[in-house]
């Protein structure tokens, strides 16, 4: 795969489609414009810039970028949708809506009675997402878009900057312009994203929960964050240490107009331990409730139908995202159970070429006797240890850490394994 440099214009003809307004937004890997059809319409464009990457990352790399076009699809109001994919000389692109009114940043400490509705829209984006076992990664009021009818949606939806979450806080210039605009990924980020030893519990949904704490907070307090604020890259570690020891500023938040309304939704946001935090984000959004006039929308209150007649798990996340997994295949001439894990030996092999989160005897998936049910465990039985042995990183369902013991497993369940994670269907 070859990519050739792209220098982009306003006036240019982009791909003999789209005419460059003009440039909107740049991140690591890729730029954001304006474009305009030739019937006057106005839209988003991004494109990965992936002359800049190493050969060796273009493959994984177009992979998660098209896997943000696919999840821009999602049949959800609270996400921004995308719209065509396409090929620059090596370059891809996807085409997004075009939100005029700019990003959530603009309404820091601003016309706070609106905010309800803000984390209201919030939520059920990331509800949608978790829901398809997918982790936003990266949330802070940049990646919150305004449309027209005042309705908050979520864009960028982290696949991109996956690659290079563990570089972020070395490279040369990470402190540069200011830091809550320019670089304020890290300062979303939970403890447990620090710390690589959990590679399991960073992918939780519990991840993103932590986020929506601190742009909350950020947003109620007129720009501060919770673990104080950093004028320099020399504060950050005490910041993180804050974080992690759970000590967060309350009487800030307390001096804010609403900020007592929201102090028990944060700080159940902000818990350290992920396990003490809200689960999902309806488990918010219920608490927010009041806030919202004592109601929530029918999205919110209807919940999956599940059924224990699966056929299929599917990657959402991971690095063969995609990829599906027919379980009555593989279990043929496998009696009852199948093993999943990053060792080749395996029926369901979760391969790893980045990073190793994922053991190489991860968990295993167990059919009932008749055949009405699976049940999902940590670990595998390995003969020659003559033992059950669990995996390093711990297997979850959902949100739940699932032991040897085991648990039954329905459609429209997430297992998260290191940092893949499967959807049940």
């Amino acid at each position: 795969m070859v990519a050739y440099r792209i220098d982009v214009n306003a006036g240019d003809l982009f791909d003999g489609k789209y005419s460059i307004v003009r440039q909107i937004g740049s991140g690591n890997y890729g730029n954001v414009f304006k474009v305009r059809d030739n019937l006057g319409r106005d839209y988003a464009l991004k494109l990965l810039r992936l002359w800049e990457v190493a050969g060796e990352l273009h493959r994984p790399l177009v992979m998660k970028f098209e896997q943000e076009y696919k999840t821009g699809q999602l049949a959800c109001d609270y996400l921004i949708h995308s719209l065509d994919f396409g090929t620059v000389q090596g370059n891809p692109y996807l085409l997004m809506e075009f939100c005029s009114q700019g990003d959530l940043s603009r309404a820091v400490g601003k016309d706070q009675a609106r905010l309800p509705g803000y984390a209201h829209d919030i939520l059920e984006g990331l509800r949608a997402l978790h829901s398809e076992g997918k982790i936003h990664r990266d949330m802070k009021p940049e990646n919150v878009l305004i449309r027209n009818n005042g309705k908050a949606a979520l864009t960028d939806f982290g696949v991109v900057g996956e690659m290079d979450k563990n570089r972020r806080l070395s490279e040369k210039g990470w402190w540069s312009k200011r830091p809550k605009q320019v670089q304020g990924t890290p300062l979303y980020m939970s403890p447990e994203m620090f710390d690589r030893k959990g590679g399991g519990v960073t992918y939780l949904p519990t991840v993103d929960i932590w986020s929506f704490g601190v742009m909350m907070y950020e947003m109620l307090t007129s720009g501060s964050f919770p673990f104080g604020d950093i004028e320099n890259f020399e504060d950050f570690p005490k910041y993180q240490e804050r974080a992690r020891r759970g000590q967060w500023d309350a009487d800030r938040l307390r001096m804010s107009p609403y900020g007592c309304d929201w102090l028990q939704i944060i700080e159940h946001c902000l818990a350290p331990n992920y396990r003490e935090r809200y689960q999902s984000a309806l488990d918010v959004l219920v608490d927010l409730a009041p806030m919202l006039g004592g109601r929530l929308s029918c999205a919110v209150s209807d919940r999956l139908s599940r059924s224990c007649a699966i056929s299929r798990i599917v990657v959402t996340q991971g690095e063969i995202i995609g990829a599906e997994f027919r379980l009555d295949s593989l279990l043929q001439s496998h009696g009852r159970m199948l093993r999943a894990g990053r060792g080749s030996t395996n029926d369901i092999v979760l391969s790893e070429r980045v990073s190793n989160y994922v053991s190489r005897c991860h968990f295993t998936l167990e059919r009932s006797k008749d055949g009405g049910y699976w049940v999902i465990r940590d670990g595998q039985w390995q003969s020659d240890k003559r033992r059950w042995v669990p995996s390093t990183n711990g297997t979850y369902l959902n949100a739940t850490p699932v032991s040897v013991d085991g648990q039954k497993v329905f459609t429209g369940d997430i297992i998260t394994a290191g940092e893949y994670k499967l959807k049940v269907e």
